[in-house]
């Protein structure tokens, strides 16, 4: 999967999984909005992770494949799903009695950042 040169409003991330499963890349960026502003932004730091992540079209190179990327959108939205429910649970704390979802998202942010920086895919 590769985000998407040509349907893109932000980083192109729906427009690539529209183009990859059989729905509309507005559907996806309609559950990303949703989604981010019920969660309080968790969901907009997973854009923002596949954002980073997922490399961009080419228009000049006809790449195929994407497994892999398809594995990591699976990957990252399944953590931070459970790790919100988890946070809402009020099971996902630290010794003393701190939560630790955003600071786990935060780390998690950070480490896509760094691997992308380095110029290795995910």
């Amino acid at each position: 999967m590769y985000r998407s040169f040509t349907d893109r409003v932000f980083g192109g991330v729906c427009g690539g999984l529209g183009a990859l499963l059989p729905v509309n890349a507005w559907v996806f960026r309609a559950l990303f909005a949703g989604l981010a502003l019920v969660t309080t932004g968790a969901f907009a730091a997973l854009y923002l992770m596949l954002w980073w992540a997922l490399p961009q079209e080419s228009l000049a190179v006809r790449r195929r494949g994407g497994a892999s990327a398809l594995l990591l959108i699976v990957l990252l939205t399944t953590a931070t799903t459970a790790g919100w429910l988890l946070h809402l649970a009020g099971s996902l704390r630290g010794p003393d009695d701190q939560p630790l979802f955003w600071p786990a998202l935060l780390v998690a942010l950070a480490v896509v950042f760094c691997l992308r920086q380095f110029g290795r895919r995910l």
